[in-house]
């Protein structure tokens, strides 16, 4: 009887390993995305606000292709389909890297049209 019961256990050990290799995110994956950013990968239209600035966010990680990004009192945009760079005289600047697409907003100098 012992033996059965070990080799149950045994055979749910084994059928525990696929099962949890799929329920995780791949590594460097949404995990590494800061958290306002998660709920609009892949959303375009969506809307965020940036926290704190500078940041860049993987577009491996988060496709931000078409949401609005904004950091109150600096400005927004709304991140373009390629590659390049948008500012506004409030201060604001979102740059979209060339090659891998990923997404750095930043805010320079006094908010407001300085």
């Amino acid at each position: 009887m012992v033996c059965r019961v070990w080799a149950g256990i045994v055979v749910l050990a084994i059928m525990a390993v696929p099962i949890a290799g799929c329920g995780g995110l791949p590594p460097g994956t949404r995990s590494a995305v800061l958290s306002e950013f998660r709920a609009a990968c892949g959303h375009p239209g969506a809307h965020v606000t940036v926290r704190k600035v500078p940041v860049t966010i993987r577009h491996a990680d988060c496709d931000l292709t078409g949401v609005v990004i904004s950091y109150p009192p600096y400005g927004g945009a709304t991140v373009p389909r390629g590659s390049g760079g948008i500012g506004t005289s409030s201060g604001f600047t979102l740059v979209v890297h060339p090659g891998t697409l990923d997404v750095t907003v930043n805010a320079t100098g006094p908010p407001g049209n300085a």
